[in-house]
């Protein structure tokens, strides 16, 4: 072929090839052309992953418009990204499940006008006017049907810390609302909640965490 029809025909080749990996590009909510890490990759090269990334992020942007809680679902879906649940997953089938059941549970969140809606907020333990050294915090957002997530951790220092004597609990999972006050259950840990000027206090819990790990007291919110 002479050399004057190649090179036309090299770059229409080129330029089909680039037009038709452009919608697998453009399909997952960020850019192909970046990705680094695993999951990222993963999810570039699978086209019914890439679509579900895309409703993720559509979900994600509809539940902080529709609950005006920004600040508690960003950090909801920092945590969640790199939870062990999501991270130990090495196929477009795993990841794709994870994505199905986040994109379920943003749907579920619920309007700032709806009551559970007024349990949102990121909240600290203090204690006689100041935060309390054995640190507590939480992180709420209601859901819909009398239904509100809970991301929470607490820390006890031991009289021997600086070596070691460190334990810690956690909260993570949904609880429902009952009598104005608001009950979980989950993973052996339980905890009822109940809100008040300010803030909240935790009035009970059981099973949250190690030696004298406790969420029980009064929170501000942030």
């Amino acid at each position: 072929m002479p050399t004057t029809l190649v090179q036309p025909l090299l770059r229409l080749a080129l330029a089909t090839l680039f037009a038709a990996l452009a919608p697998l590009a453009s399909a997952a909510s960020f850019d192909c052309a970046k990705a680094r890490s695993a999951m990222e990759k993963l999810i570039c090269s699978d086209a019914p992953l890439s679509a579900l990334d895309e409703q993720l992020n559509t979900a994600f942007k509809e539940a902080i418009t529709r609950s005006k809680a920004r600040p508690q679902l960003v950090q909801w879906q920092r945590e969640w990204l790199q939870s062990y649940e999501v991270t130990q997953c090495k196929n477009a089938r795993c990841l794709g499940q994870e994505f199905a059941g986040r994109i379920a549970l943003l749907q579920s969140v619920a309007p700032a006008t709806a009551a559970s809606a007024k349990w949102n907020g990121a909240y600290t333990r203090y204690l006689q006017g100041k935060p309390d050294k054995d640190s507590a915090s939480l992180a709420i957002v209601g859901l819909q049907d009398g239904k509100v997530y809970l991301a929470g951790d607490a820390v006890w220092y031991g009289p021997n810390a600086a070596n070691g004597q460190v334990n810690v609990g956690e909260i993570r999972g949904v609880g429902t609302l009952r009598n104005g006050l608001l009950a979980y259950d989950g993973d052996g840990c339980t905890a009822t909640l109940a809100l008040q000027r300010g803030g909240l206090a935790v009035k009970d819990d059981d099973g949250c965490g190690g030696m004298h790990v406790t969420f029980v007291g009064e929170y501000r919110r942030k």
